[in-house]
């Protein structure tokens, strides 16, 4: 999702390698360099090679206008020159297949090595605490995983290339201009120092520019995105004539910017053309009136002085491209690197217990946790829960309902206290061991790309087909699967996005059922569907919670009244516990939440 005047199709802050982009400078380039040399060994086997296919590349624009100018003298001086004719045609022909060689290594090790960097990157992501995701956004993460890593891929597979070949190149030609003439090469080079300045001005300027511009596009697609998404209020209210002047106003915004910034970078070449035209002038006139004063006797080296004038001035303004998409990637690099840095999730003890038939009793002693130091979630939570126990967690919205599931889990750690499963602390447990105890059915329903057969087995591969239709009938979910167009082997698509809330609900209780833990949490399985469909989730919740400790948390208080232990939790702390008819009669903040949604419940009835 997008955030209205953030780019969603950038969310990494790393746009695009490419003139007129926004260059992203790394805080360390050299460190990160370093790094991801040191990150890729092994992996870049044959670099050698490239390194001397680009110093044999850049021969080719080092001795052909060297060799043109000999066949220059050599007309001028009645020679043959059929001979020197097929050398430089042998240059070239050695100029292209040493290109294509450099071409394919280079495509093959750089996507190697990007192969590589990716796998690294993703297998450290999957290690990585709940914490770390909850901090961020999941399109940023996306953004490294794809934006960054293709930045340092076009790096590594166009921008290294060039930058040996046009590095080898100038200083070839610096060599072979001052072997000929210093002083036309003194002449030579004041034209880079103006192409030099004037570079640093344009872009000093255009950068500004486009940075505007990004900003407005990213203005304008959280507009289209809100307008979009939000279509059917606009038409409900009759705002369409808002948005769109809303809509003309930004565009118009984004098109202003965008001319500027593309009239200033157009300044560009054209007076840069003007500049190497110049200094080709001022060299063919000074060479000229050398010539002439005897300073210079050989024609041939006229004609190749020219020759490289104009080579030499070329690889100046590719090279200063190139370094902006080297700062970009680079700086992707870092962010890559981020994420490597990140803490996973702790390691098991040395002498952690592995958990074999686990009884289920739970016990939180003096339980307090925050997300962050300046906020406590939970506060000195206590309970005893015996094995095989219905347990109903209800209270307001940030009570710290969900907190304690993900402290049973262990996706985080208690801040202080302990919570002991069956006489021994969560952490004393080897964490796989742990989380293979749980039986999860969470309310934002999590289904892939994928069959219904396999959505249902999930983590339990092995399971068989009886096994799995046996889950869905008694989760109540075969009813609706026998009528899809191939019943289990039926492929689900967006995350089963042609399946009701409901539906979807009831193939997550069927996964929870295959996997048979020993204790089970529902997270608000039934807060998104009808009421319908929520006595069918209802009665899978029974059948599944039956002889497991269970913890169930949920808003509609009808769907617990039959559980053995209700806890009430306000602003983190347990202010009510008891069966339901205890809580009733108590009297409490949990009589007065059932009573007010039975009375609702009438009330729809009634109208």
């Amino acid at each position: 999702m997008s955030v209205k005047g953030v780019p969603p199709a950038n969310l990494s802050g790393i746009s695009r390698p490419g003139r007129g982009s926004v260059v992203v400078k790394p805080k360390n380039m050299k460190g990160t360099l370093v790094r991801l040399w040191m990150l890729t060994k092994g992996k870049r086997n044959g670099l050698w090679i490239i390194l001397l296919l680009a110093a044999l590349g850049s021969g080719s624009a080092i001795l052909s206008p060297y060799i043109t100018g000999k066949v220059v003298t050599m007309i001028s001086s009645g020679n043959a020159i059929a001979g020197i004719l097929l050398c430089l045609t042998a240059l070239y022909i050695g100029d292209w297949l040493i290109k294509f060689l450099q071409q394919f290594l280079i495509a093959s090790i750089g996507q190697n090595v990007i192969y590589y960097i990716r796998k690294t990157l993703f297998d450290k992501v999957i290690t990585l605490p709940l914490a770390f995701f909850d901090r961020r956004q999941h399109g940023e993460l996306m953004s490294r995983l794809t934006n960054d890593v293709d930045n340092i891929s076009i790096t590594i597979s166009n921008s290294l290339t060039l930058l040996l070949t046009h590095g080898f190149t100038i200083t070839g030609i610096l060599i072979v201009m001052i072997c000929l003439s210093p002083m036309l090469t003194l002449i030579s080079l004041t034209g880079v120092v103006l192409i030099f300045l004037l570079t640093k001005t344009v872009t000093s300027r255009t950068r500004k520019l486009f940075a505007a511009q990004q900003k407005a596009l990213g203005v304008l697609n959280g507009h289209i995105e809100e307008s979009i998404s939000g279509l059917f209020v606009i038409k409900a209210f009759c705002r369409e004539e808002q948005m769109e002047r809303e809509f003309d106003e930004i565009n118009s915004e984004l098109c202003k910017v965008a001319t500027k910034a593309l009239i200033w970078s157009g300044y560009l070449m054209p007076l840069m053309n003007v500049i190497n035209n110049l200094c080709y002038l001022a060299i063919a006139v000074c060479s000229g009136i050398m010539f002439v004063n005897g300073l210079i006797t050989d024609l041939g080296i006229i004609t190749s002085f020219l020759l490289y004038v104009r080579q030499f001035t070329r690889p100046f303004v590719e090279i200063a491209n190139i370094y902006n998409n080297f700062q970009t990637a680079v700086a992707g690099a870092e962010r890559v690197f981020e994420i490597l840095d990140e803490q996973p999730e702790p390691e098991d003890k040395p002498n952690a217990h592995s958990l074999q038939n686990p009884r289920g009793d739970i016990e939180m002693n003096h339980v307090w946790f925050g997300y962050s130091p300046e906020k406590t979630v939970l506060k000195d939570i206590t309970l005893k829960i015996p094995a095989g126990t219905r347990v109903a967690i209800v209270g307001p919205t940030g009570s710290g309902k969900t907190t304690i599931i993900n402290l049973l889990t262990r996706f985080y750690d208690v801040t202080d206290g302990s919570i002991m499963l069956d006489g021994h602390d969560l952490r004393d447990y080897k964490l796989r061991d742990l989380r293979d105890v749980f039986g999860v059915v969470l309310q934002d329903t999590a289904l892939f790309a994928d069959s219904v057969k396999e959505n249902i087995c999930y983590g339990h591969e092995n399971a068989s087909m009886e096994q799995i239709i046996e889950a869905a009938r008694i989760a109540g979910a075969d009813g609706f699967i026998a009528r899809l167009p191939k019943e289990y082997d039926t492929v689900l698509e967006q995350g089963g996005m042609e399946l009701s809330q409901g539906e979807r609900q009831l193939l997550t209780i069927a996964r929870a059922m295959l996997a048979n833990a020993p204790i089970m949490i529902l997270d608000e399985a039934t807060s998104s569907v009808d009421t319908v469909t929520e006595q069918k989730i209802r009665q899978a919740i029974l059948h599944i919670c039956k002889n497991r400790t269970s913890f169930i948390i949920a808003h509609r208080l009808s769907t617990i009244r039959d559980s053995d232990l209700i806890i009430m939790i306000e602003n983190g702390e347990i202010t009510e516990q008891g069966t339901h008819d205890e809580l009733m009669a108590l009297n409490g903040k949990y009589a007065l939440m059932y009573r007010t949604q039975i009375g609702q419940h009438d009330a729809r009835m009634v109208s």
